[in-house]
């Protein structure tokens, strides 16, 4: 890896990290509201927009060199990814030969130490040039004035189709309870008492009278009581 390289990427990754502070320093400016005079508030925003603008400028003074360093960096990187594959393959074989019984449980000690030690070596390096490659990347993309190509990220899974909107139920009257055969009952002779009340009632009946033969008038038979005089006239007789 060059040093003047290194050295490049180390001055960008400083300048990037200054312009994010300002950046992030303007936001929470601009989101918020406190009893500040507005002039101080704008005083304050000049400065860090003018400091702002300032490291940009001196993140496009190193444009050229980090185009160079980009192409230089993806260089190293598919290096370094062939590297790790073939230590990876050289795991596996060692891997295979002490399970077949070449190497001892000393040796096998010692080759597996020396191939792991070489395979964290090379991701390391790996992951540090990812790193590096991406920075570059991030500042090509500020001269060139294109938005930053994010990390890849899976697709969110579509969201399921929404139900059919089912139709508006219309009112419907209430239901009447169904009459158990007592209230049939009790209602049938309701209704029949009711229709005796309001029914107009038929004339009563005069009974005729009877015919009866004519009567007889009665003849008073007098009895005569014999006074006190006939009677002793008659004892003298």
């Amino acid at each position: 890896m060059p040093k003047g390289t290194s050295k490049s990427t180390a001055i960008i990754q400083r300048l990037l990290e200054e312009r994010r502070q300002y950046e992030a320093w303007l936001a929470r400016l601009n989101d918020s509201a406190d009893a500040t005079p507005g002039h101080v508030r704008a005083r304050v925003r000049s400065d860090y927009e003018a400091r702002l603008s300032a490291v940009t400028e001196e993140l496009r003074a190193h444009a050229e060199s980090a185009r160079q360093a980009i192409e230089e960096k993806r260089h190293l990187r598919g290096e370094l990814q062939k590297k790790e594959t073939r230590a990876g393959e050289k795991l596996t074989e060692a891997e295979l030969r002490h399970s077949v019984g070449e190497y001892d449980e000393g040796q096998w000690t010692q080759v597996h130490a020396d191939i792991l030690a070489e395979l964290v070596s090379v991701r390391e390096d790996l992951q540090s040039v990812e790193a590096d490659l991406q920075k570059l990347e991030e500042l090509d993309a500020l001269v060139r004035n294109k938005p930053i190509p994010p990390p890849p990220t899976r697709a969110p899974a579509a969201a399921p189709p929404a139900p059919p909107a089912r139709p508006r139920a219309q009112p419907q009257p209430p239901l009447q309870p169904e009459a158990t055969p007592h209230e049939d009952e009790l209602a049938f002779i309701k209704s029949v008492t009711e229709d005796d009340k309001t029914a107009p009632s038929p004339a009563r009946r005069i009974p005729s009278p009877r015919r009866s033969c004519p009567s007889r008038p009665k003849t008073r038979i007098k009895i005569r009581t014999p006074t006190r005089r006939c009677a002793a006239a008659s004892v003298a007789r």
